[in-house]
């Protein structure tokens, strides 16, 4: 068996990004990417997040191309089985990865130096460790979730979104059947919360989002949700429109959102903080006190939250489906993201790396390969 000659994005961390073609060893466990789809920590790490040059892409699904035996033995699946893989390769052995909450391992904690999938150095053995690329490396330690053969490539897609929003939303959040919720950001994880709502059984979910995000906030309502702006009105609004909230997810995370959320809660509310925009955010303390709200901040997801949103896109019960899917290929990886840097990204939020598109030269339209 001959070594794989692999085209993949390297990102290096400044803004700028070049497919090379690197070296997969034929002995080395592999996945045969199918999509790649963008998040906002993928356009901060393009711009001024690596610490070296890197495949970008951690929210990838393939299919298992070839397994070394001791990895077989390790991971427990088959080769040809469609995955979701998750970010999160853990030591393995601390007291957090024993315990089920290998996201939370020193090995793999931005914030005490970690590394995840999508931004190991391209220098580290096969260089091939994050999802913009035709192929990934695989070890026996990286988190695989089978995924059903019928969900379409954009439908699998939304795995690890609509798995985060699952933990923020219907764990942390403790949305259920007949609860009011506001979703602030109509954004990639905005539009997975909202979904997962309303899978959940919410009677209200209001997308709320500002002016220009408009047509965010549609794509919101084809979901199933109202949506309003998040202005300067937005609390007396909600108030008056649909009462005192059981929840609000912020995905936004700044200062102002944070405070207004606080105000839309009613007694025993919560709020669930899953942005970091920056900055120092003032809680009115009496409103907590006296309505008895819960403040939560959320990192990632759980595997059963993975495991209950493959069940939930596999059921076809999110609606996700009716949200349009803007494919980029390799070559396109770089501008992309500089886009969504600069605030040019296309309407929808789902923005997916497609390693088997090919950029027309000639043409602004792009062609996809077989597959």
């Amino acid at each position: 068996m001959s070594d794989l000659l692999v085209r993949a994005a390297v990102s290096d961390g400044a803004g700028d990004t070049e497919v090379r073609e690197l070296t997969l060893p034929a002995s080395v466990s592999r996945l045969r990417v199918e999509s790649s789809a963008v998040c906002g920590t993928d356009v901060m790490l393009h711009q001024r997040g690596l610490r070296a040059p890197a495949v970008l892409g951690h929210h990838t699904i393939g299919r298992i191309d070839h397994l070394a035996p001791e990895d077989a033995d390790a991971l427990d699946l088959e080769v040809g089985t469609r995955v979701a893989v998750e970010e999160y390769v853990g030591c393995g052995s601390c007291a957090e990865c024993a315990a089920g909450r290998y996201r939370l391992c020193a090995h793999v904690d931005l914030w005490t130096g970690g590394e995840r999938v999508g931004m190991i150095p391209v220098s580290r053995a096969s260089g091939l460790h994050g999802g913009n690329a035709e192929f990934m490396e695989l070890g026996p330690r990286h988190v695989l979730h089978p995924l059903p053969e019928h969900l379409t490539v954009d439908e699998a897609a939304w795995t690890l979104p609509l798995a985060n929003a699952v933990d923020w939303t219907l764990d942390a959040g403790g949305v259920g059947a007949g609860s009011r919720v506001a979703v602030i950001g109509p954004g990639y994880h905005g539009l997975s919360c909202v979904a997962a709502a309303l899978a959940g059984g919410a009677e209200t979910v209001i997308a709320l989002g500002r002016r220009s995000s408009a047509g965010r906030l549609d794509l919101a309502r084809r979901l199933g949700a109202t949506a309003e702006l998040n202005d300067e009105t937005v609390v007396d609004l909600v108030r008056e429109k649909y009462g005192p909230l059981d929840a609000v997810i912020d995905t936004i995370g700044a200062p102002q959102t944070m405070a207004t959320a606080v105000q839309m809660l009613g007694r025993f509310g919560v709020l669930v903080i899953a942005g970091l925009s920056g900055g120092e955010a003032a809680l009115d303390p009496t409103s907590i006190v006296r309505n008895l709200l819960t403040v939560r901040g959320v990192r990632g997801r759980s595997p059963q939250a993975v495991t209950r949103a493959i069940e939930l896109l596999a059921a076809g019960t999110t609606g996700l489906e009716r949200i349009p899917t803007h494919n980029v290929p390799l070559e396109q990886v770089g501008q992309s993201l500089r886009d969504m840097d600069q605030g040019r990204a296309p309407l929808t939020p789902h923005v997916v790396i497609d390693p088997w598109m090919r950029a027309d030269p000639t043409a602004s339209e792009t062609t996809k390969e077989t597959r």
